[in-house]
């Protein structure tokens, strides 16, 4: 039996998903500064819940949404890749989309997570079909077995429209 994933936020703008020890949110709209420090303050919480204080995070852009934010957004994401070092496993973002918009986005994306220097793997995908795997093996290498053989299950649904 699958745990069933807890939405913990969900607006117009932003839906945040804890389930196992990965928060998963799925960006509605441009993110911005406050959207950023909630997510960041749901990304301690389950952390803290956690044995050994490490999560996943799993970041949605749904189709036109992500590429274009202000400065002070952009500096709460920054701070917030930073404070990753402490809790996070790892990062997977998604762009959603096809075509030169979505795939300049997930250009962006990366490039940003080089200039951070996280400290943590991370890896920008086009679909969340693609992501959850890569979140199953970051479970797996953390010891979480049976939450790595129930991710894709539990999270594909409720990080998709």
């Amino acid at each position: 039996m699958v745990l069933v994933p807890d939405v913990v936020h969900d607006d117009d703008e932003l839906r945040i998903v804890t389930w196992s020890a990965v928060v998963a949110c799925r960006w509605k709209a441009a993110p911005t500064k406050e959207k950023i420090e909630l997510v960041g303050r749901h990304q301690r919480a389950l952390a803290q819940s956690t044995v050994d204080n490490r999560i996943v995070m799993l970041t949605v852009f749904a189709p036109n949404t992500g590429a274009l934010v202000s400065a002070t957004a952009r500096e709460a994401a920054t701070g917030l890749a930073r404070d990753g070092r402490e809790i996070l496993m790892g990062l997977a973002q998604v762009v959603e989309g096809q075509g030169f918009g979505a795939a300049a986005a997930r250009a962006v994306m990366s490039g940003i997570q080089l200039a951070v220097r996280a400290g943590y793997p991370t890896k920008v995908f086009g679909s969340t079909d693609e992501a959850l795997p890569w979140v199953s093996e970051l479970l797996r290498k953390a010891g979480l077995e049976r939450d790595a053989d129930d991710v894709v299950d539990a999270l594909r649904d409720v990080t998709s429209s």
